[in-house]
């Protein structure tokens, strides 16, 4: 069975891979907010404080858990590399 290639921090692939999850924090900040605002803004339509909001908050929750498990699966496409052809098993 021939063994993968360890990603080291030389290749430029190990580098674009961890710009993907550079800024990760502040979009999901922003998109939760984003919901949140919305929840607020319908409850101050319907008089309903604070059932739009927090409805917003745990759809915008969602929303980023779905956009952070979609980005790691093709970091890992990305980031498989297939073995090399001419190392040896060991």
């Amino acid at each position: 069975m021939a063994r993968r290639r360890k990603l080291q921090p030389t290749d430029a692939s190990f580098y674009r891979a961890a710009f993907r999850w550079m800024g990760i924090g502040v979009e999901f900040c922003v998109v939760i907010g984003m919901f949140v605002f919305g929840g607020y803004w319908l409850d101050k339509l319907e008089n309903t404080s604070p059932g739009w909001m927090i409805l917003g908050f745990f759809i915008g929750f969602g929303v980023m858990m779905y956009i952070i498990i979609k980005r790691a699966q093709s970091t890992q496409k990305d980031l498989d590399i297939p073995p090399d052809e001419d190392e040896e098993d060991v």
